[in-house]
């Protein structure tokens, strides 16, 4: 019986670790994400609000709010002063990958989003 226990212990605790490991994209991620497939030129005034909400929000990361106020500054491309920071991000080993993959589209950006881009964006959206 002790055994049983034990397993059922074991079996629920790699459940709940697994699903961490997967869990989905946070909503800074997913809106800066929706936000980029949708972008011609510059954010509107609707994803600048969106933007200002992740830049001010206490669950949005520091890399995150970075990301948004780079966004929220896209003139057609990255800001110069905006630039530096989201290749530091893409450099960082400790950067969650969806972060990473955020901040190396903005700092690439040329208008719009690219095709292969949009891809990406399309899986963090989700």
């Amino acid at each position: 019986m002790r055994h049983l226990v034990r397993a059922f212990s074991l079996l629920l605790a790699v459940g709940f670790t697994a699903g961490t490991v997967s869990a989905a994209e946070t909503a800074a991620v997913k809106t800066m994400a929706g936000i980029l497939i949708s972008l011609e030129h510059f954010p509107n005034d609707a994803d600048k609000q969106a933007l200002e909400a992740i830049v001010t929000s206490s669950d949005a990361t520091a890399q995150e709010k970075t990301v948004a106020r780079a966004l929220m500054n896209v003139q057609h491309k990255a800001s110069a002063q905006d630039k530096p920071k989201l290749d530091a991000i893409v450099k960082d080993p400790a950067a969650s990958p969806s972060v990473k993959t955020l901040a190396g589209i903005v700092s690439s950006l040329n208008h719009t989003a690219s095709a292969a881009d949009k891809e990406k964006l399309a899986a963090l959206a989700k």
